[in-house]
């Protein structure tokens, strides 16, 4: 019995099929990224200018941004309100302490307290404290992509399978 081969041509045809797939892919995961990003509103604007402002980041994932946002709205209930007061009180250098962005004044405790949830999402990437705490991300949280280059996230295998049985 002969097994039956592929023509170069017909491997090809398949290759440049599965590319084309993939790349037809990746373009409706754009736009389905963007469109879920669209009915935020001005909310994710002004959670994407706070979290800029707070991080000293302008590359912020905009998917992400949109998960963490919508993890804050379901512990925060009044998150829109409170977002365009830290947005204010940011942009008015006078009102912080020394003008550091992430020391507040004695009468500003609600912004301290947004902005350092803010950032424990970006950072670690959960949102909220105890039981009511919701992981978005772990891979992708900035602490895990400051040091990506030199080490591997805990939990995630650093060599070959049982590497972990040999001595360091």
């Amino acid at each position: 019995m002969t097994t039956p081969t592929i023509s170069r041509r017909s491997a090809l045809k398949a290759l440049g099929v599965a590319t084309l797939a993939s790349v037809a892919g990746q373009l409706l995961l754009a736009t389905r990224a963007k469109a879920a990003l669209e009915p935020a509103g001005q909310g994710l604007k002004d959670f994407l200018a706070v979290s800029t402002t707070l991080t000293g980041k302008n590359d912020l994932n905009p998917t992400l941004a949109l998960a963490l946002y919508k993890a804050m709205q379901q512990t925060q209930p009044e998150l829109d309100g409170a977002l365009l007061k830290l947005k204010t009180a940011l942009a008015q250098d006078t009102v912080l302490a020394g003008g550091d962005k992430t020391a507040f004044a004695d009468e500003q405790k609600a912004e301290h307290a947004l902005s350092q949830a803010i950032l424990q999402g970006w950072y670690l990437g959960t949102v909220g404290k105890g039981k009511k705490a919701v992981c978005v991300t772990y891979v992708d949280a900035l602490s895990n992509r400051a040091v990506a280059d030199t080490l591997v996230p805990p939990s995630y295998s650093y060599g070959p399978c049982g590497a972990w049985q040999v001595k360091p």
